[in-house]
């Protein structure tokens, strides 16, 4: 009988050993078995995976017009995407300067396809550019955009409603057929309103909006409303395939062993908003929940956000930078090279996008 109870109980030890361990594997199998953002740049089998790369290019990759944009695409090259999504995907200053340029004289957005064909990319899509009166040319200087070696369909352009919704940056939803997926793979883009002061709010009232959250409130609606008019429109987006990247100018409370606020703190508002009421899963958190993978400087403003099936199909997530990647000051303006942001690079198994 005492046998019998020492058997017994080491069993149950085993049982509890594997329950515990259950989640661990389960993220190792996410990470591809890694214990930190990968940094290198491996081979790449457009067959069997799908890379996806997204940044934040700072002015239309304002530190790459002096060589044509050279070491962009190489840099680019080197990671072989599939698709690319960029926020900030127009010219918008003179070499190394703050002098706005006309639109006219503007590489950028107009050249888009002509840019993605030195990596091998056919397909494009820009957001368009919203009237503004806050510009020296009336239209806001931040669109997004879509490349792909896959055909892009362009299914709904978010642009809100005055006065409380406007979409500053115009958000976009696209579908690209990836050969071997069944279903369509969802794009949104999003580029969403910076600042802690509200939108529109006048120079000398900011502080006080700011002391509002203001900001956070406006970001909020933006996301309410791109969210509705996309994948609140389908039936199914457990099983779809979706994925949501952008600069959302917003802080996770996922990050707050790193920040250290209050958890109570009302700039967390954002990012509650896609954690607590969206159907998405935070790509790089998910993946190394442990670790900050900073954005922007030491702050992480950037996410892609995807469905529970291409998270699942994720083997690797790359946030660390490189030589050409890790941002340094301009020495005339205060802005960054090559950008003030940091990509992020996502693989997926084409065989788990189901």
């Amino acid at each position: 009988m005492r046998d019998m109870r020492g058997k017994i109980k080491i069993l149950k030890q085993f049982a509890l050993a594997f329950i515990l361990t259950v989640p661990v594997l389960c993220c190792a199998a996410i990470k591809g078995g890694s214990a930190a953002p990968a940094s290198g740049k491996p081979e790449h089998n457009s067959e069997k995976t799908l890379r996806v790369l997204y940044w934040n290019i700072q002015n239309g990759m304002w530190a790459g017009q002096p060589d044509h944009y050279d070491a962009f695409v190489e840099w680019i090259n080197s990671w072989k995407p599939d698709i690319c999504i960029f926020d900030e995907g127009a010219t918008i200053y003179y070499d190394g300067t703050h002098e706005h340029m006309p639109n006219e004289e503007r590489y950028l957005p107009e050249h888009w396809g002509e840019l993605c064909a030195r990596w091998g990319h056919e397909h494009h899509v820009v957001t368009p550019r919203r009237p503004s009166t806050s510009t020296p040319y009336g239209l806001t200087n931040y669109p997004e955009v879509i490349t792909s070696r896959y055909p892009i369909d362009s299914i709904k352009i978010v642009k809100g409603h005055k006065p409380d919704s406007v979409i500053v940056n115009y958000s976009g939803w696209f579908q690209v057929r990836v050969e071997g997926v069944e279903k369509p793979l969802n794009i949104v883009t999003l580029h969403l309103k910076h600042g802690k002061y509200g939108y529109g709010v006048p120079q000398d009232q900011r502080d006080a909006s700011a002391a509002r959250y203001e900001g956070e409130q406006h970001r909020v609606k933006e996301l309410t409303c791109i969210l509705d008019h996309t994948v609140r429109k389908t039936k199914n987006p457990d099983k779809e395939l979706w994925i949501m990247a952008g600069d959302y100018n917003s802080y996770s409370r996922k990050d707050n062993f790193n920040y250290k606020w209050n958890n109570a703190s009302l700039g967390f508002q954002t990012q509650d908003y896609m954690i607590f009421h969206s159907p998405f899963f935070d790509l790089v958190s998910e993946c190394y929940p442990d670790m900050f993978c900073p954005s922007c400087g030491n702050l992480r403003i950037d996410y892609m956000y995807v469905s529970k099936p291409m998270l699942k199909a994720c083997t690797e997530v790359y946030t660390k930078t490189d030589d050409y990647t890790k941002r340094v000051k301009s020495e005339t303006t205060s802005f960054y090279i090559p950008s003030d942001h940091y990509p992020i690079v996502a693989d997926f198994k084409i065989s788990k996008m189901k």
